[in-house]
């Protein structure tokens, strides 16, 4: 079975503005192979960023059709744990960021991502990062 791959905001917002990146290009792909999945986070940080309601309706119905992966109460507890334990390595990495990452890592799949906060949780868990290949 093909893994899936949890895209963070950060990469979907340089997919949704057209931006040449190696990371909107891997959205793209993903979204064709049918292997992104989602979170309520992402779906929150997406959906506050529509310009109207009919951009959100849009967003809105593209984000219902990806694999959907729940919030359970393990992933916030890790997401407590692992918090607490980048700050007394001296980063604090925002709050979202880390629950985004403790959902990939309690479902086993990479995440792609734009956003530098995510590289210091992969030094400090087994996260496993998406990097394009082209």
């Amino acid at each position: 079975m093909t893994p899936i791959v949890l895209i963070d905001s950060s990469a979907w917002i340089s997919y949704f503005l057209g931006q040449p990146s190696r990371g909107a290009q891997s959205v793209k792909r993903l979204l064709q192979a049918h292997r992104v999945a989602t979170n309520a986070i992402v779906r929150i940080e997406l959906l506050t960023g529509a310009r109207d309601e009919a951009q959100y309706a849009g967003l809105d119905d593209t984000l219902a059709g990806l694999h959907g992966l729940e919030l359970t109460p393990a992933v916030w507890r890790r997401a407590e744990r692992l918090r607490f334990d980048l700050r007394r390595g001296g980063h604090l990495v925002p709050l979202t960021d880390v629950v985004i990452a403790c959902c990939a890592l309690a479902y086993d799949c990479q995440l792609l991502h734009l956003d530098h906060h995510f590289e210091y949780i992969a030094h400090a868990t087994p996260l496993k990062i998406y990097r394009p290949t082209e």
